[in-house]
């Protein structure tokens, strides 16, 4: 059985280092993957958020 995926946006403390929208099964995996994409450490994020979608329209 195949894991769940939910979209996240991590967000770091430089603000040259965009925010990046990681699909990942939680926060914890969501985590490593942006930072190993952005080529930083895991003390580099700011915050981890779940995108959710605006039903508004």
């Amino acid at each position: 059985m195949a894991k769940l995926l939910h979209p996240f946006r991590i967000h770091f403390h430089d603000p040259e280092v965009a925010p990046i929208d990681i699909d990942a099964a939680d926060a914890k995996a969501a985590r490593e993957v942006a930072a190993e994409r952005r080529g930083v450490s895991p003390g580099a994020i700011r915050k981890v958020k779940v995108i959710r979608e605006n039903t508004n329209g």
